[in-house]
């Protein structure tokens, strides 16, 4: 994401925020936006499965849940993409990631779910027969009252 922002137009006027618990990922994403000239973006050594992490936080645009659903129980993926609108303007858009598992089920359609009954609208998914990743996009068609409570849990890694 970082080196596409920097190649943008408008990429060091852009605000962006990457949470990341691993202090060395965190840090290394923190060193690379600022060799790019990103001073707009805003790296945070924090955990991204809690309420509290978000407080000061403005609704966004633009929201990558990469790498994060495949790694939740059901149940944390459903209060996750519940809680997305709260941390999106009206018309955002997520752009998120599931690997498809070693079973035989394909798991990205209970994603694809939660965010039909959350009030996002799909707007592209891809499914490639020869990989094991799954890419969705997915546009919040207005806001619904979501909040996030303070102290509460959106998710833990399994």
């Amino acid at each position: 994401m970082l080196p596409v922002l920097a190649a943008h137009p408008a990429g060091t006027d852009v605000r962006g925020l990457l949470l990341e618990l691993d202090p060395e990922l965190s840090g290394r994403a923190r060193r690379t936006a600022g060799s790019m000239g990103l001073r707009s973006v805003d790296v945070r050594t924090v955990d991204a499965g809690a309420a509290d992490t978000y407080r000061d936080v403005g609704r966004a645009h633009i929201v990558l849940a990469c790498g994060v659903f495949g790694n939740l129980s059901d149940a944390d993926m459903r209060r996750t993409v519940a809680a997305l609108p709260a941390l999106m303007v009206p018309g955002g858009i997520v752009i998120w990631t599931r690997g498809r598992g070693l079973g035989a089920g394909d798991r990205s359609d209970d994603v694809r779910d939660g965010f039909a009954a959350y009030g996002f609208l799909e707007l592209a998914f891809v499914r490639p027969e020869d990989a094991r990743f799954r890419v969705g996009m997915s546009r919040l068609r207005k806001a619904n009252g979501a909040r996030l409570e303070p102290g509460a849990r959106l998710f833990q890694f399994l």
